[in-house]
């Protein structure tokens, strides 16, 4: 099941954050520019955009599988993400994946300490703490990271391992590119950011997985699309934004998911909500 434990760190996507590109007022003295404050974002969450807000947390209003999640992060008056939280269970009818994320900035980048867990028929299948550091340069753009980590079952013993990450720009200084590499060589492989004319991040592909981002006549950031295939599933998710609030922040949102198992299906809808609090 390392798939979609892999899944859980690298494609950390909160639907109801879709926001679109309603930008505060010019913030002077910023010490990091605002292309460099969006690449790192992308590289952070995969969450093509941001808003300006202090605070967003997001909650469960409602899942048909007895799924929960809860997200919350915080920025500064530049829109840098300075931390996020995130508590995550996935109950996939014979095993429950339960996880959580805890990102923080340092003067070296950023720190994403994690832990996964797979639990199912009374057993143990899979358990893995690390933390990822994202290391930027003077210019604060994130160019690497180093992802320490130990992982064990009821039937292995604890082993250590790492996986390292490089991040380039594009021409147009968008980020584009990402290469892991390592001893877990399910997250090992090239990751790309490909961009609309206007440079509106259209999707995002991985060896495994494509992430396409949608957007409504308004141009705000309305919703995803993501496809999964792997040697121990196919998986089919949908994001909608269903309400918005005064600043075109998504506050409402839902999505329907389909995993598709050798020998069963899941068939998830999670309605999430999230609130906002403004500088």
């Amino acid at each position: 099941m390392s798939l979609v434990i892999k899944r859980s760190l690298l494609a950390l996507v909160i639907p109801a954050s879709l926001v679109s590109v309603a930008y505060a007022d010019t913030i002077e003295n910023c010490e990091v520019n605002k292309d460099i404050i969006i690449n790192n974002h992308l590289t952070l969450l995969s969450i093509p955009e941001f808003n300006h807000a202090r605070e967003v947390e997001t909650v469960t209003e409602s899942d048909n599988t007895r799924s929960a999640f809860y997200y919350k992060f915080n920025y500064d008056r530049c829109g840098q993400l300075t931390d996020m939280y995130a508590q995550i269970t996935r109950n996939e009818l014979r095993f429950r994946i339960d996880s959580s994320y805890d990102i923080s900035k340092n003067q070296q980048g950023w720190k994403n300490s994690y832990n996964v867990t797979l639990f199912g028929m009374n057993k143990l299948f899979y358990a893995r703490e690390g933390a990822i550091s994202y290391h930027a340069d003077d210019n604060g753009l994130i160019v690497n990271s180093t992802d320490n980590y130990i992982s064990a079952s009821d039937e292995k013993k604890a082993e250590n391992g790492i996986t390292s990450g490089i991040y380039k720009t594009d021409d147009k200084f968008r980020m584009a590119y990402s290469l892991l590499s390592g001893t877990d060589e399910s997250v090992n492989g090239e990751y790309r950011f490909f961009y609309q004319p206007d440079n509106k991040p259209f999707a995002l592909i991985s060896p495994t997985m494509s992430i396409s981002y949608l957007y409504d006549e308004q141009q705000r950031a309305s919703g995803m699309i993501e496809i999964t295939v792997s040697p121990y599933y196919l998986g089919s998710k949908k994001t909608d934004c269903l309400e918005w609030n005064e600043r075109n922040d998504c506050t409402r949102s839902v999505s329907k998911e389909l995993e598709m198992f050798p020998a069963y299906i899941v068939d998830r809808t999670t309605v999430l909500r999230s609130t906002y609090t403004y500088w």
